[in-house]
């Protein structure tokens, strides 16, 4: 059995993906990470470490670009190629879906 939510079994390139609302972006120590601000307490396994790759992509995540624009823009921008660039976008945006940290539609 796969520990794998719906909306990340549906994710594809095509897909458009958008931050979900009470999700925030923080820098704290030096580190980003995503934090769902629900509730006044801060549950500390909710939290999501994000890389500059994964801040990038979290930045331009507005619900109207595709999957594979977001990853265009990873392999223009970090000069990679764009097949990895691709499978490592939907990977990541996968792991956020999973956590339910963006709305896939």
């Amino acid at each position: 059995m796969s520990n794998t939510s719906p909306l990340s079994m549906a994710l594809n390139p095509e897909s458009k993906v958008g931050c979900k609302a009470g999700v925030v972006l923080r820098r704290v120590a030096g580190e980003h990470m995503l934090v769902p601000a629900v509730t006044r307490e801060i549950d500390l396994d909710s939290l999501f470490l994000l890389n500059a790759v994964g801040v990038f992509i979290w930045e331009r995540l507005d619900g109207v670009q595709t999957v594979r624009s977001l990853a265009g823009a990873v392999a223009r921008s970090f000069a990679v190629d764009s097949g990895p660039a691709l499978a490592d976008t939907l990977a990541f945006l996968s792991a956020l879906a999973g956590r339910n940290l963006v709305e896939v539609a």
